[in-house]
C-alpha cells in the first residue's frame, strides 16, 4: 500500500502540517480489473493517486501510460472550463485510488502555500514530458521519432524490456513496416542493440 504521506504535494511540510492535510483526504474508490476509472463521460474534478493495484491510460490498440502505486492522474480534469476528460483510464488489476477533489486541493494550497508550489512543480514536469512527446510526433525522421520514444521508455540501464513493435508503432502513428524499417536503421547505425524483445540504447 502506497504511503500517501510521501506524495509530492506534501514535500516541505512539517509532520504536524502533513497530518492536518491528510485528515482532509478521505475519498477512496475501489475498482476491479477492467473497471473504467476515468473517461470522457465518467470522471470527477479531482486528481487520483493509486494506493495499490495497477491501471492504464489508452485504448485496446495502444497503452499511452501505465499506473502503479504512487502514480497520479486527473490533473487535466482540474481548473478548466471544459466538461470532458481527455483520456480513458481503466483498472489493470483490483486497485484502490485516493481522490483529491478540486475544492479540497484549493483549500490545502491556500492554507499551506508550499503545497501550491509543489503542485505547480508537478504540472511543470508534466509540461516538459508532453513537450518531449510533441517532439517525437513532429520529428520528420521515423527512425529519430522511434529513437526518442525508446530513450523515453528505457530504464536506468538504457534497456527497453519486452518491446512491442506494434504498440510502439501505434504510439507514433506509423505502420509496423515503417517501425521495423526504423529499428533496422537504428541498429545499423549503432544507436541501439536488439536482443529478442529487449532493446538497448547504445548512444
Amino acid at each position: 500500500m502506497y504511503d500517501i504521506g510521501s506524495l509530492f504535494l506534501f514535500r516541505g511540510l512539517t509532520d504536524d502540517e502533513r497530518t492536518q492535510v491528510l485528515s482532509r483526504l478521505s475519498e477512496v474508490g475501489e475498482f476491479e480489473k477492467g473497471d473504467v476509472i476515468y473517461d470522457s463521460s465518467h470522471f470527477r474534478r479531482a486528481i487520483g493517486v493509486f494506493l495499490c493495484g495497477r491501471g492504464a491510460a489508452g485504448d485496446r490498440n495502444a497503452t499511452k501510460a501505465s499506473f502503479s502505486e504512487g502514480d497520479v492522474f486527473g490533473a487535466a480534469a482540474l481548473y478548466a472550463a471544459g466538461e470532458n476528460y481527455v483520456s480513458r483510464i481503466t483498472a489493470r488489476s483490483a486497485c484502490r485510488v485516493l481522490f483529491i477533489p478540486e475544492d479540497t486541493l484549493t483549500a490545502v494550497m491556500a492554507d499551506f502555500p508550499v503545497c501550491g508550489i509543489n503542485y505547480v512543480t508537478f504540472l511543470s514536469e508534466r509540461i516538459r514530458y508532453l513537450n518531449k512527446k510533441i517532439a517525437q510526433y513532429t520529428e520528420s525522421s521515423a527512425s529519430m521519432r522511434l529513437y526518442r520514444l525508446l530513450c523515453d521508455r528505457a530504464d536506468a540501464g538504457g534497456k527497453v524490456e519486452n518491446a512491442n513493435i506494434s504498440s510502439l508503432a501505434a504510439l507514433l502513428g506509423m505502420g509496423r513496416t515503417s517501425a521495423y524499417r526504423a529499428l533496422a536503421e537504428l541498429t545499423e547505425n549503432g544507436s541501439i542493440q536488439r536482443d529478442n524483445k529487449t532493446i538497448t540504447i547504445l548512444r
